[in-house]
């Protein structure tokens, strides 16, 4: 196995760290710290940052601020997911269906399938796609 590695840049100084390897230890809890004090967040209302990406499976964590979206890009279109609110509330909806999640909560959705989630109050969700 070729490990992967991210390096710092300017917007994440101290973001050298190994993103794929025999065995990567995620310290979730200081990530999400980190990606809520970027200035990314405060400028934009949401943040994130990928935390273990291989050929097969990418885990990014997201932060979003109140009333914030996101939605699939071309890459998670082509991938099954699942999305977990580690903290606060997110609406889920696909295809006519709504979905409240709060803390805890996970829901997976096949891939091809089109999705919007906005944050209700301050959230923090893990995303996993698995193509």
């Amino acid at each position: 196995m070729e490990e992967k590695h991210n390096y710092a840049t300017p917007q994440r100084p101290e973001g050298a760290r190994p993103l794929d390897a025999g065995i990567i230890p995620i310290d979730i809890e200081k990530f999400c710290e980190q990606i809520k004090n970027e200035e990314a967040y405060h400028k934009n209302g949401k943040n994130a940052i990928t935390v273990f990406k291989s050929d097969k499976v990418t885990i990014t964590i997201i932060a979003l601020q109140a009333t914030q979206k996101f939605h699939p890009g071309n890459e998670e279109n082509e991938a099954t997911m699942s999305l977990q609110v580690l903290k606060g509330n997110l609406q889920f909806e696909s295809f006519g269906n709504e979905i409240n999640l709060s803390d805890g909560e996970l829901l997976t959705l096949h891939q091809q399938l089109s999705f919007k989630a906005t944050a209700i109050n301050d959230v923090i969700c893990l995303l996993t796609m698995v193509k």
